[in-house]
């Protein structure tokens, strides 16, 4: 399966975070069999504001994620377990040779970047009648407003510039290389400005393919299977009055765009009930009432680096959902979804500090295994692999050596994506509400998952390092024997033995989790 992923404005970069975390633990969607589902996802960031540092820090973990399932697993997409087994490529990747694209996640919206609002919509050279029309339409503000931070909170202002969406190269290039069996899914928050108005934009460009003869599988793309996370107000910010961003505009905004959806992309009545059709296959609706910790009121010059929240983890598990939906729960008839799906989300425990076993019972199924697992890999990686280089799993094999710490897999893997690992976790741990999935004060396995009590013993022993060494011997001299891995494939060896017998201490040690 193949998934177009539209990540719009600063929440959706915010969610594509805990999403590459899932995928880095090893999560994938499942097919009705209950069997994971082979995944490559194309993320698409579209947010004129490249300063901000949500968005640079998720690109950074993008591009360590590709670098390190490449070192691990190649080009290969039929990969469907194991730690980065979930395919991240970017829009240049899957097109044919001499594409003209950069390499990056980003969607360039040049045209729209280096521009004020005034100038993009030449309002100096209008008549005295369109500006006067415009400046009833616009305030001063925002017709100052310089795009490179974003839309500043003025879908009216996002709704104008991104229909540049449709003239670009990367729309033409994404138009073209779509497959019917693809998907696509938005993700926008509603309550502010590029998030709100973007997301109807593209959706309406996506559906009207039909009508551009330049397209050459314009019918595959006008009843393309589509998703969409629309995210509702779920943090605070800090009151400024020298700053167009204020908490008590995001409800009135809310609704605004709400009504807009329900008459153009949803098809449902504020109320719930159907109103007509549905550009939407399936909708997903997001929100935490709880205020957050108030988040500095930066309009965007500065950067707008927020703490993780837990609402944007439930998020990224809106996008597994999705891609685990039957194709014939997801038709389209005409640019309509038929029998359009509508969810939202509750936890199990309504509580201010959360951990793993606070969510309902489908995510703890899909999701609790495969995040401990990896943390356990993170710990023993972080704390432990080097002393252990040497002897034990490692003692026969030259090519897990100390140089093997100084290569580019290991040294991406343990300095970028490791600490914007821990990054996440201490973020989301602050927040409010808290998530507190894992005991972030410890460097020890026994005590390393919140909220649940192992057994005791690990396997024959302690729930120890050194335990778990003598169990990485056992994998590592099973393997030898199955001739699994050559010494070409350090990397994925490693990753591969930690998988499989944490797989084993978790079941065995940590069923509580579930």
């Amino acid at each position: 399966m193949r998934l177009f992923l539209f990540l719009v404005g600063g929440t959706g970069s915010r969610v594509m975070r805990p999403l590459i975390m899932q995928f880095a633990s090893g999560i994938h969607p499942m097919d009705e069999a209950g069997q994971p589902i082979p995944l490559e996802v194309i993320p698409i960031i579209v947010d004129p504001h490249k300063a901000n540092e949500d968005l640079k820090r998720t690109e950074n973990l993008l591009r360590w994620y590709r670098s390190i399932r490449r070192t691990m697993y190649g080009e290969s997409v039929d990969v469907t377990k194991g730690f980065f087994s979930v395919k991240i490529s970017t829009l240049n990747d899957i097109l044919p040779g001499g594409s003209n694209l950069s390499d990056t996640f980003l969607f360039n919206l040049g045209a729209v970047e280096s521009k004020k609002f005034q100038d993009f919509i030449s309002y100096s050279t209008l008549d005295t009648a369109n500006q006067a029309l415009c400046s009833m339409l616009f305030s001063d503000n925002q017709l100052q407003t310089k795009m490179d931070i974003g839309f500043v909170g003025s879908p009216n202002i996002g709704s104008v510039a991104l229909n540049e969406f449709k003239n670009s190269e990367e729309f033409k290039q994404f138009s073209n290389v779509f497959r019917k069996d693809d998907r696509i899914f938005v993700v926008s928050s509603i309550f502010g400005g590029t998030g709100a108005a973007g997301y109807p934009i593209i959706v309406k460009n996506i559906r009207n393919a039909g009508n551009n003869a330049a397209i050459n599988n314009r019918a595959d793309l006008r009843d393309a299977r589509i998703g969409a996370l629309t995210v509702l107000p779920y943090f605070n910010v800090q009151q400024d009055e020298k700053s167009p961003i204020s908490r008590a505009d995001f409800i009135s905004k809310t609704k605004s765009a709400l009504f807009y959806y329900h008459d153009n992309l949803t098809g449902l009545t504020q109320s719930g009930t159907e109103l007509g059709l549905s550009k939407i296959n399936a909708c997903y609706y997001l929100g935490d009432e709880v205020p957050s910790n108030p988040y500095y009121n930066d309009p965007g010059g500065n950067g707008q680096r927020n703490d993780a929240h837990v609402v944007e983890y439930v998020g990224a598990l809106s996008i597994i959902d999705f891609l685990s939906i039957p194709d014939s729960q997801l038709l389209t008839q005409n640019g309509n979804a038929r029998n359009p799906i509508y969810k939202e989300y509750g936890l199990a425990n309504d509580k201010m500090t959360l951990s793993l076993k606070d969510f309902g019972i489908q995510t703890r199924l899909l999701v609790n295994k495969h995040l401990a697992k990896f943390y356990l890999t993170y710990q023993y990686l972080t704390h432990q692999f080097h002393e252990d280089i040497g002897r034990g799993f490692t003692q026969d094999k030259p090519e897990i050596q100390r140089s093997f710490l100084a290569t580019s897999f290991f040294t991406t893997l343990t300095n970028d994506f490791f600490v914007g690992y821990r990054i996440w976790l201490k973020e989301l741990a602050r927040n409010q509400r808290a998530f507190i999935p894992f005991n972030l004060t410890t460097t020890q396995l026994a005590d390393a998952i919140n909220d649940v009590v192992p057994k005791k013993g690990f396997f024959s022993g302690s729930i120890s390092y050194k335990g778990l060494l003598s169990a990485l011997n056992k994998a590592s001299q099973t393997a030898v024997k199955e001739g699994r891995f050559g010494s070409d494939k350090v990397a994925l060896r490693l990753m591969t033995l930690l998988d499989e017998t944490f797989d084993k201490l978790v079941d065995e040690k940590f069923n509580g989790l579930v």
